[in-house]
């Protein structure tokens, strides 16, 4: 019990945050602190019980798509697409589980 909630707040105050700052930034809203911190649990909670191959997927496609823009010209990635496979990866296995139920 006590793991789970270390993991949810280090998840949260690190991924989460950084994930959610992006995420208004890119919808063109106002981040506030409030708000980032509810979205920051949030998306921990959505991976507190995933496995490690998923915080794997997730931490890097994190750190990917919070590079300069220098990045993304050279490499020629999109970080909007970046962004897109980075939900996906964190919604897909509870939409998989409710629609197979």
């Amino acid at each position: 019990m006590i793991k789970t909630i270390v993991l949810g707040l280090v998840l949260g105050t690190t991924l989460g945050v950084a994930l959610a700052t992006e995420l208004f930034l890119r919808v063109g809203m106002q981040p506030h602190t409030f708000l980032l911190l509810l979205s920051g649990l949030f998306i921990a909670m959505l991976l507190v019980h995933r496995g490690v191959a998923v915080l794997a997927a997730v931490i890097v496609l994190t750190l990917s798509v919070l590079q300069s823009d220098q990045f993304f010209i050279t490499h020629g990635f999109d970080r909007d697409l970046l962004m897109v496979a980075l939900l996906l990866v964190v919604v897909y296995p509870i939409v998989d589980k409710v629609m197979h139920s």
